[in-house]
């Protein structure tokens, strides 16, 4: 019986932590999607510190 090896491409970051360029993209995830879109609210009611209103 034949063994299949996955060859990825794993970096040893800082820490316990492991680099991977094989992470799938969290972009149209609907729970990212939300917290963008309130996090957008936000800023432009409550604004940004250092801008100064007209």
């Amino acid at each position: 019986m034949a063994t299949i090896t996955n060859s990825l491409s794993v970096k040893k970051g800082f820490g316990a932590g492991t680099v991977s360029d094989q992470v799938k993209s969290h972009a149209n995830d609907p729970f990212v999607v939300k917290k963008v879109e309130e996090a957008t609210k936000t800023i432009l009611r409550v604004d940004l510190p250092g801008k100064k209103k007209k």
